[in-house]
């Protein structure tokens, strides 16, 4: 069977688009893969090298996914990611074994121990996501290796001299390791590093042995709630492009101090914890100037209104975060900052999470191309458009262009919420929509017009769906067969 297959793969442009193919075999079987952090860990193997633009390689690096796709060789998962089926990844490995690409991929698979293999020294990537190790305590000696990912595993333990004899090792992945604590110093060995994800561990301080990372040009800590020492780190690390810090509880303003001496610096995600510290960001010029891709706003204690226009300079923005029991009741709507209605036009995610005091969502209108909206744990938002304040603003009086590329409406414990929108919209694009424990939310804006050509999915309680009020009998006879209960 494999040899058939294989005209697919000999038909690629070259060897760097193989390549980049028989990388995706490292992910576990059927595993959904963000294309995002596929396209860094090419960059940081220097599989797009040609490309000394992060931009220009981040492009290509899609342009290669996508003839990937056309060749049938991966599968689209929504915009944002793909899959490789099982038995393209079966040959995938085939061919790496059979080549000089020497592949050691055990993920997946239940490990429960740091596994072993006979020529550790000619293995160049090595995979062991997804498995139950909690230990690294044999040393390896890897001289080729270029690629090691362990993440998602239930780590506590790595050895200091682990990474003693890794010269060659550019991406390492760490993350999702929950009851990871501590990094152990020889991490400072890994001096070809260019690529490092530590993000969903729980690691409290960074080593000062990372200032040895001369080469590092990716860093992600996001979610990493308990890091607290970053120890004048982030500034050592001259080659940097892309540093992503969204949902990591270091302090935002020391980092934007160092970030000033970031030349390179073209990528950041970021947590800002009030008003001033946003404030205060702004005044930053490398923070200005860089891509600022997602921020989450948690806490803000210091105010009780929050203007929109704080946010949107923050350009490309493609996903924004409010949560951690914030005081603010109301997000300013301003209609001069409409202009051809939407000032957040890269604005792709939006999550409400513990904002109790907000009574609506209205300033959302300004995503135009918002495709994912979760809202949770806000106990007195009533609505989530209010037509009271789009009647403020002439521009949008009767949009029924709302929520126009919307594809995922997710709502979830708000005891207050009655209504989304109170005219019906088309959604054209909406895929699902799952509604749990909103006992008030009894209409839909929906009519016999909306979703047309969708299999849109309800998820709910059956409960509750008894209890929903449609527009007109057609309506619900439209949608009634949606219904997956959850």
């Amino acid at each position: 069977m494999f040899p058939k297959l294989k005209f697919s793969y000999d038909c690629l442009a070259d060897e760097k688009v193989k390549s980049c193919f028989l990388y995706c075999s490292l992910y576990p079987e059927d595993k959904s893969i963000e294309k995002d952090e596929l396209i860094h860990c090419w960059i940081g193997e220097g599989l797009l090298d040609e490309h000394t633009n992060l931009s220009s390689a981040r492009n290509r690096g899609h342009f290669i996914i996508g003839s990937l796709i056309d060749a049938c060789l991966l599968e689209k998962q929504g915009n944002h990611r793909i899959k490789m089926h099982d038995v393209i990844r079966d040959m995938a490995l085939w061919i790496a074994g059979e080549s000089e690409e020497k592949f050691f991929v055990k993920s997946g698979v239940q490990l429960k121990e740091q596994p072993k293999a006979k020529k550790w020294e000619e293995v160049i990537r090595m995979s062991v996501m997804d498995n139950l190790i909690e230990n690294l305590t044999d040393i390896l000696a890897c001289p080729n290796l270029q690629t090691l990912f362990l993440g998602r595993n239930r780590l506590k333990v790595i050895i200091n001299d682990f990474f003693n004899f890794m010269p060659m090792l550019r991406v390492l992945d760490l993350s999702h390791n929950m009851n990871l604590k501590e990094l152990p110093v020889g991490i400072g060995k890994l001096v070809s590093l260019e690529h490092l994800n530590l993000s969903f561990t729980h690691i409290r301080k960074l080593p000062i042995e990372l200032k040895a990372l001369k080469n590092l040009k990716y860093l992600n800590l996001e979610r990493t709630r308990r890091l607290r020492i970053i120890p004048q780190l982030i500034s050592s690390f001259s080659k940097l492009q892309v540093l992503k810090m969204e949902g990591c509880c270091y302090q935002c303003s020391l980092v934007l101090e160092e970030m000033e001496h970031l030349n390179y610096l073209n990528v950041l995600t970021i947590t800002f914890t009030s008003t001033s510290e946003l404030e205060k960001a702004l005044g930053f010029n490398k923070f200005i100037s860089c891509a600022i891709e997602h921020v989450s706003l948690q806490g803000f204690r210091d105010s009780r209104s929050l203007n929109i226009l704080a946010l949107a300079n923050l350009q490309p923005l493609y996903s924004l975060e409010l949560s951690g029991y914030m005081v603010i009741e109301d997000v300013k709507i301003e209609s001069n900052i409409i202009e051809g209605v939407g000032c957040f036009h890269s604005l792709r995610s939006i999550y409400l999470f513990d904002c109790n005091q907000l009574r609506d969502a209205s300033w959302i209108i300004f995503a135009p191309h918002l495709e994912r909206l979760f809202i949770r744990d806000c106990q007195g938002l009533e609505e989530i458009i209010s037509e009271e304040k789009l009647s403020e603003v002439a521009e949008l009086k009767g949009n029924s262009n709302l929520f126009s590329k919307l594809e995922f409406l997710h709502l979830h414990n708000l005891p207050k919420m009655k209504t989304i929108y109170r005219h019906a919209l088309l959604f054209p694009q909406l895929k699902r929509i799952t509604i749990l424990n909103c006992l008030m939310l009894k209409k839909f804006p929906l009519n016999s017009n909306s979703a047309k050509g969708r299999r849109l999915v309800i998820e709910g309680d059956e409960g509750w769906w008894k209890d929903v009020e449609w527009e007109d009998e057609s309506t619900q006879i439209a949608f009634f067969p949606s219904f997956k209960h959850r």
